[in-house]
């Protein structure tokens, strides 16, 4: 009789214990889960708030962004930093403090690519965000008259200027419309050509005396010319290619737009 009364207490205490059992293992297994949760989100938190980590992070908005060509993207430079970088390097060291930078120039671009690119929207976050908006263009327009005779130079000459001041007024109403406080800068043209073409230096000077006026004509745009800073250092600012900024070309480019920009 007593082993009879008994083991239905055993059984039923053993039930009992099991469930107890169950219920905190299984509370303490949400509970650790809930504290690793809560660490991983706090170990995020200290990632995202580290100094110095903002350009490491993914993010569609610059404070400096850079469109146009392959001069505006950096090629020659044998450091590879281009006017964006180097420009960078001395605001930095000015200001002591970190910024950060985009650039979404193409080498190859000529002004109507420049006009394509920058309508289809792709751009739009970086152009709305940016604070100093810095436009290389129209090198390669002028460029392709390499392929035209003595007899059509000056008609092909013309056509290509007029095509590109429509092109050049189209960028700036684009930008301004997506970004109407932005500081913008417009990188002038350099002449690489010997003196022994002095047809191609006339063409080179009206075409930057034309992208002046438009320049000027925009509120916040400022002009920044290299043709002076090239004039007598082709040897040393040029690269191995004779046609794009070697590093010191770049660098003095980089020194003439925070001249301009910043003082």
């Amino acid at each position: 009789m007593f082993k009879k009364v008994i083991w239905p207490l055993i059984v039923v205490s053993s039930l009992v214990l099991s469930i107890i059992f169950i219920g905190g293992f299984a509370t303490s297994v949400n509970v650790s889960k809930s504290e690793e949760e809560n660490e991983t989100e706090k170990s995020m938190e200290s990632i995202q708030s580290l100094p110095g980590e903002k350009a490491n992070m993914p993010t569609d908005s610059s404070e400096i962004l850079i469109l146009g060509d392959s001069i505006g993207f950096g090629i020659g430079d044998e450091e590879e930093r281009g006017i964006g970088g180097r420009y960078l390097d001395l605001i930095t060291k000015e200001e002591d403090e970190e910024k950060t930078i985009k650039n979404s120039s193409i080498p190859g671009y000529e002004s109507a690519d420049l006009v394509k690119l920058i309508k289809s929207g792709e751009n739009n976050a970086s152009i709305s965000e940016a604070n100093l908006i810095i436009l290389s263009i129209g090198g390669n327009d002028l460029n392709r008259l390499e392929y035209e005779d003595s007899v059509t130079l000056t008609l092909a000459f013309q056509e290509a200027l007029t095509n590109y001041k429509e092109n050049l007024a189209i960028v700036t109403k684009e930008i301004r419309a997506i970004n109407p406080d932005a500081q913008l800068a417009f990188i002038g043209l350099y002449n690489p050509y010997s003196e022994e073409e002095p047809e191609k230096a006339t063409f080179l000077l009206e075409w930057n005396y034309e992208t002046r006026l438009i320049v000027n004509s925009t509120v916040k745009f400022a002009y920044i010319p290299t043709y002076e800073l090239f004039e007598y250092h082709l040897d040393e600012y040029l690269s191995v290619d004779e046609f794009h900024p070697s590093g010191m070309g770049y660098q003095v480019i980089a020194e003439q737009l925070n001249k301009i920009i910043n003082n």
